[in-house]
């Protein structure tokens, strides 16, 4: 298995960022619904499944890494010189996303609502989206930090099934690592320790 199909993006900071994109798509909360104050954090996991192996599967990871970087960068300052930066605008783009994921659906009749709502709420396209459209709205910066693949002295026992040998990125909505009030893979491992 290639590391672009082992790889998995997810949002953990805030919490229930999940439950916010689905009430902003059924229209019981309105852009922005991440308050100004509030951290973002997003990570990408490479070798979800079955961990970086060579040095192959590490140049892999980077180049994806690359890649997820300067499209984030191109929808923040796409997002930044759009005028029409308001609810109905935002969540017509997501919308167009569902649509398409309704799409891809359609020929499997064993999903259920809550399945199909939990794929939506997790779709990496709308979930990078709705880091970049909070990070343009309030003008903030960014930063990304990657981790070559984690060793055993750097992960607790308990997380060794799900991060040993694994690579992450975080990416967090401030400017640098000193701007953060925790080290920076401290949320993201209370995170994956409570949602593994």
């Amino acid at each position: 298995m290639t590391v672009v199909s082992d790889s998995y993006m997810g949002f953990f900071l805030p919490a229930d960022i999940y439950e916010r994109i689905l009430k902003f798509l059924d229209g019981n909360l309105i852009f922005p619904f991440v308050k100004e104050n509030e951290i973002l954090g997003i990570f990408f996991l490479f070798g979800k499944n079955y961990g970086i192996k060579n040095n192959l599967d590490i140049l892999s990871a980077k180049d994806i890494t690359r890649k997820t970087i300067d499209q984030l960068k191109r929808e923040i300052f796409q997002s930044r010189s759009n005028t029409e930066f308001d609810n109905d605008y935002i969540k017509e783009k997501y919308q167009r996303r569902v649509l398409q994921i309704y799409v891809e659906l359609q020929n499997n009749p064993t999903f259920e609502q809550t399945v199909i709502n939990e794929r939506i709420s997790r779709d990496p396209t709308l979930l990078m989206l709705c880091y970049a459209h909070h990070i343009s709205y309030y003008k903030q910066k960014c930063f990304f930090e990657i981790y070559d693949p984690l060793k055993r002295d750097q992960v607790d026992k308990n997380l060794h099934s799900v991060l040993l040998n694994r690579m992450v990125m975080l990416s967090y909505n401030v400017e640098k690592t000193n701007d953060l009030p925790y080290q920076t893979m401290t949320p993201f491992i209370e995170w994956i320790t409570k949602n593994r």
